[in-house]
């Protein structure tokens, strides 16, 4: 929990407000607390192993977070009409899911776009593209701050940004060093310097846009890999306080020990030539699961979860309606 500290009287020691681990004299008195509300758009095919890591993590945390699972209303029209999901049973989604459509009117603390199971070359041509856009524009207004992960960081760079991407020859997985870059949001608060992250995915951004773009700040990159996390700020507490009001994940600290082996080992059956993962298996032993050395970084699932907590009115309503 945060540090209380009085803006009118800084210590020379104690922490400031804008690092993420104080708060003020005045709000901590008067402040209320109450569940964060957090809603998921798992658009992922297995459903379950998503909703484990995410909720595992953002547990980590003395805070209270109410989960709303969610998914695109065309996904929820096949299942009642009873179509049967290759990974997740059917009575799964019917049990923990809600239709897009009916939490459009709520206003949500925090939200999760995850990636997907991408078919088309262009982002813009996936079957769920029309009612994700229809989400990111509404996110603009019910939603206090949004995490993108993946194939929904990409689609998300694109809408708000115009930011592109180009699709590699090979997939980029592996496990990858990566270094932490100015962050004044303090999202990735009690980060080492240098940390891995696993790496999955097939696109990459135009680095030169993403230079270019004022509103946006890479905190983690990669030599190998390039921008992991991308973070858009944002101001709140009359300027007091500086929050992550959109967050840009590409890569995967949520990954389990053993996801990168169980991705090879699908990979591989299907194309003997799949090379194994980078930086990931020790000794090429490829039978073997290595030992986590990224569980850390996962805090920074955590890390929101607390900076939505010192940002957010305590009337949900009251989340502004005006960002861009």
């Amino acid at each position: 929990m945060p540090v209380i500290v009085d803006s009118q009287h800084p210590h020379p020691f104690l922490p400031s407000l804008q690092s993420g681990t104080a708060i003020d004299i005045w709000r901590a008195e008067h402040q209320d607390i109450r569940p964060m509300e957090i809603a998921i758009l798992n658009l992922m095919a297995d459903k379950r192993a998503t909703e484990q890591q995410l909720a595992e993590w953002l547990g980590h945390t003395i805070l209270q977070v109410k989960l709303t699972f969610i998914a695109p209303d065309r996904y929820i029209d096949k299942i009642e009409q009873g179509h049967e999901p290759g990974h997740t049973p059917r009575e799964h989604i019917e049990k923990f899911y809600q239709r897009w459509s009916r939490v459009r009117h709520q206003k949500f603390d925090g939200l999760i776009i995850t990636g997907v199971n991408a078919r088309e070359r262009d982002i813009t041509q996936e079957s769920v593209w029309p009612e994700v856009v229809e989400i990111l524009e509404w996110s603009k207004r019910h939603v206090l701050s949004t995490l993108f992960l993946c194939w929904g960081a990409l689609a998300a760079l694109h809408h708000f940004h115009a930011i592109g991407h180009r699709k590699a020859e090979r997939k980029v997985y592996g496990l990858y060093d990566h270094k932490l870059g100015p962050d004044k949001t303090g999202l990735l608060r009690g980060f080492p310097d240098l940390f891995q992250v696993p790496v999955s995915r097939w696109r990459h951004i135009d680095l030169q846009a993403l230079a270019q773009n004022t509103l946006l700040e890479a905190v983690a990159t990669s030599t190998e890999t390039g921008a992991n996390i991308i973070v858009e700020s944002d101001n709140y507490d009359q300027g007091r306080g500086c929050f992550a009001r959109r967050i840009y994940v590409l890569n995967h600290p949520e990954y389990a020990a053993d996801t990168l082996r169980l991705e090879y080992e699908r990979d591989h059956a299907q194309d003997p030539a799949t090379p194994p993962p980078a930086h990931y298996f020790q000794d090429g032993n490829t039978e073997k699961t290595p030992p986590n050395s990224w569980r850390h970084t996962a805090q920074l699932y955590a890390n929101w979860v607390h900076m939505i907590y010192e940002a957010t009115p305590f009337d949900i309503a009251d989340i502004p309606n005006t960002f861009g």
